[in-house]
């Protein structure tokens, strides 16, 4: 597996982000996908054996919800330059320190999508978590690729609401975020349309599809397998919240909490 998989490090540079890059080359290739705007310090903290894509930066690129076309744009930039059948995305401001269940877990189920349990809940549909990806190369290419289609007719300063692209605020987020976007076009690569297949359901038969199809799609690894890691939780709506985890226990008992397993769906 050691010569068919890539990590790859997408968004600004960061001293979190670069420390377990020795770690990632024990398992594969490490490719960064960064900007242009970055501090020029932070490239030479890169080994020499992995590959880099410079993206140049642009503020004015239409919507851009949770930054979610920054990160396709790096992540399709990094896709660009791996050669392997396989593939581990992470973010730049972000690190796992021990990914060996993840690659486990790509082995053992190459056709399905590996995430972590990191904000991966059971009350909120179609919502997977996106911090740490991996699966086939082309799989993720896909579902990439897919989101930028899906997005590109939404205006740049646009809340689109879940109900403007056919969910219901029933079983989802009242609003559109990256993690929906992503699911949705992952599922979508699949030959799965969920927009499609939801319409007239009652909210209950709306979990059950769900759970089916998200156990069918999909590989969980628990963030407590992952060593020590730094997980980030910008978004948070609690001005007095946390912004990050490091520990397990804590996110799983924060107010929003997450799954253990697929089992919780």
């Amino acid at each position: 597996m050691k010569k068919n998989i890539t990590i790859i490090i997408q968004g600004p540079l960061c001293e979190d982000g670069l420390r377990p890059i020795k770690h990632y080359q024990s398992f594969g290739n490490v490719v960064v996908s960064c900007w242009n705007t970055d501090q020029p310090h932070l490239t030479t903290k890169i080994p020499k054996e992995a590959r880099l894509a410079i993206n140049k930066y642009k503020q004015n690129i239409g919507y851009n919800f949770q930054n979610i076309k920054y990160q396709i744009q790096t992540t399709l930039a990094g896709l660009d330059l791996c050669k392997t059948g396989y593939t581990i995305k992470v973010r730049s401001d972000e690190y796992f320190t021990d990914i060996f269940k993840i690659v486990e877990s790509i082995k053992e189920n190459p056709d399905k999508l590996t995430v972590s349990n990191f904000f991966f809940r059971k009350d909120v549909l179609f919502h997977p978590s996106d911090h740490i990806i991996g699966g086939k190369a082309e799989n993720i290419r896909h579902m990439f690729e897919n989101a930028l289609e899906f997005i590109k007719d939404f205006e740049a300063n646009q809340i689109v609401t879940i109900e403007e692209i056919g969910l219901d605020r029933a079983y989802t987020f009242s609003v559109l975020t990256a993690e929906i976007v992503f699911c949705l076009s992952y599922l979508k690569s699949k030959g799965v349309d969920v927009i499609s297949d939801v319409k007239g359901m009652k909210p209950e038969e709306v979990y059950i599809y769900h759970r089916e199809i998200i156990k069918e799609n999909y590989s969980l690894v628990r963030a407590s397998d992952l060593g020590h890691f730094l997980m980030r939780f910008k978004s948070n709506p609690n001005p007095y919240g946390p912004t990050a985890f490091t520990n397990e226990d804590d996110f799983l008992g924060y107010e929003i909490g997450s799954i253990k397993s697929l089992e919780e769906l």
